[in-house]
């Protein structure tokens, strides 16, 4: 499939070259004036966790660059990974001059599809999240590429461009997990993400956010009001076994938390973007809050933490 990504951020990076690896024909849209920023392609500092690939590697990317797209072009596919508030706006910029293409909104969601669906029809796109990220360092894209990749149609019925969207990621050693309800299950991942992100928004630093036990303790607390608010949302929390964590005692819960943000290396790179993205975090932040007093729903603990966001 003829491929667009957006940008060259982390995500469209390294999923750019990924594809790429695999046959496909990539091309990246970016900002006027910027088609020319990679004359000589971009350094990944990988850590790989599909099978059968070298688990750390560097690796060089030749990308090729455009500020305009035009009907003509013929792209299929379409990745949209950006940050959730800037979603509407690139779709709303490339949806009438993108012909037919699939567009795949790779991005965290709280708001639904509605915003989607006033500007493309649903047998035009897909939703779905990467399991892979990290942040640029010493100039190359220090990362790491996870085995799978989350999507969904929004209405949970197979479709061949939901089928054609599973070939091209497996062909690329990038096994499909397709989830029935995929808006229940990202609204679920970015409830779990921010009330780490604003205690993480304290001190921007991770070794000093897990030394504070009380901030920790306050993200858990937090976390747990997330959890009640997509329940009252309609997600089944049975059906995601992830969030089992947050089941454990407080006293629990610390230790394995700083162990896992501590040792595990493909969880320092998928979350080393925190300290760049925090204007995300805020409007993530906003969103959730806004869905809380529509539900009549106090959630102080993380109110609480909603300060840190709020001076960063």
């Amino acid at each position: 499939m003829k491929t667009l990504i957006v940008g060259t951020g982390v995500i469209g990076i390294i999923y750019g070259w990924a594809l790429q690896q695999a046959g496909a024909d990539v091309t990246h849209f970016v900002r006027s004036g910027k088609a020319g920023q990679f004359p000589n392609g971009v350094t990944l500092d990988l850590l790989d966790e599909r099978k059968g690939h070298p688990r750390k590697n560097i690796v060089k990317y030749t990308l090729k660059c455009v500020e305009d797209v035009s009907p003509s072009d013929g792209y299929e596919f379409i990745i949209v990974p950006t940050n959730s508030y800037q979603t509407e706006e690139v779709v709303k910029t490339l949806a009438p001059v993108s012909s037919n293409a699939i567009f795949f909104i790779f991005a965290a969601n709280w708001e639904g599809a509605d915003f989607i669906d006033r500007l493309l029809p649903r047998e035009r796109y897909l939703m779905g999240y990467p399991d892979g990220g990290g942040t640029i360092r010493n100039g190359a894209y220090w990362t790491n590429l996870g085995g799978e990749v989350h999507l969904g149609e929004v209405d949970g019925k197979p479709t061949d461009k939901l089928e054609k969207v599973k070939s091209l990621f497996a062909r690329a050693d990038i096994q499909p997990d397709v989830q029935d309800n995929i808006l229940h299950w990202l609204w679920l991942h970015n409830a779990m993400s921010i009330g780490i992100w604003a205690g993480f928004a304290k001190y921007r630093d991770v070794k000093t956010f897990l030394k504070d036990k009380d901030l920790l303790r306050a993200c858990y607390a937090s976390t747990k009001e997330l959890l009640e608010l997509c329940k009252r949302r309609g997600v089944d929390l049975k059906k995601y076994p992830e969030t089992g964590t947050f089941n454990l005692p407080v006293w629990a819960f610390i230790p394995l938390f700083r162990l896992l943000y501590t040792y595990n290396q493909a969880m320092q790179r998928f979350t080393a973007h925190a300290a760049d993205s925090l204007q995300e975090a805020r409007e993530n932040y906003n969103n959730i809050m806004q869905t809380a007093n529509e539900l009549s729903f106090e959630m102080p603990n993380l109110k609480a933490l909603g300060k840190y966001l709020a001076r960063s």
